[in-house]
């Protein structure tokens, strides 16, 4: 009888590890077909002229399922040159995702200091999401899939302080009228 459950449990993890996809967090590489996945990443400002304005050091950036707060991974980025890329492309299991079917992501950046986007977010610092893209999900017998997204440049939340002026302003401009 021992036998017998210590034989199911086996086969229940494997299934469910097989059942779990995979996709790889990259935004530069191949994706197949001679295509490439271009998901370059900049700072507020993004490319001006011929001054790239890459992510770099003091940025995170997570994969998320569309419309979710929790990453499903994170990785920071490249220093000068290639700022805009992720460091440490990383595998990410994709939970309740099997292996060949397709999910909606979304990457997000933020300001490494702030510890998540959402903070970030709260706190006014710089942060950016791409549009939702739909991926392929690999793992199992098949390869982990690279994710294939547009690039994107994070924004500077515009602090109290600055509404205050505006405000003022507006206040002066019409008790002028």
């Amino acid at each position: 009888m021992k036998k017998l459950l210590v034989a199911l449990a086996g086969v229940l993890v494997t299934a469910a590890t097989y059942g779990q996809g995979q996709v790889n967090f990259n935004n530069l590489g191949s994706v197949g077909n001679g295509t490439y996945a271009n998901g370059a990443i900049y700072r507020p400002g993004g490319v001006n002229g011929s001054q790239v304005n890459g992510a770099g050091a003091g940025y995170t950036a997570g994969l998320f399922i569309a419309g979710s707060t929790i990453p499903l991974g994170t990785t920071t980025f490249f220093t000068d040159p290639g700022a805009e890329y992720l460091l440490n492309p990383i595998d990410i299991t994709v939970p309740n995702v099997a292996s060949g079917n397709t999910a909606s992501f979304e990457v997000k950046a933020w300001e490494t200091s702030f510890g998540s986007y959402e903070a970030a977010l709260a706190g006014g610092g710089a942060r950016g999401v791409s549009p939702v893209f739909v991926n392929k999900v690999g793992g199992g017998t098949l390869p982990p899939e690279n994710t294939l997204f547009t690039g994107f440049s994070a924004v500077p939340e515009p602090s109290t302080i600055a509404f205050g002026v505006i405000g003022g302003l507006a206040l002066l401009l019409r008790r002028r009228k």
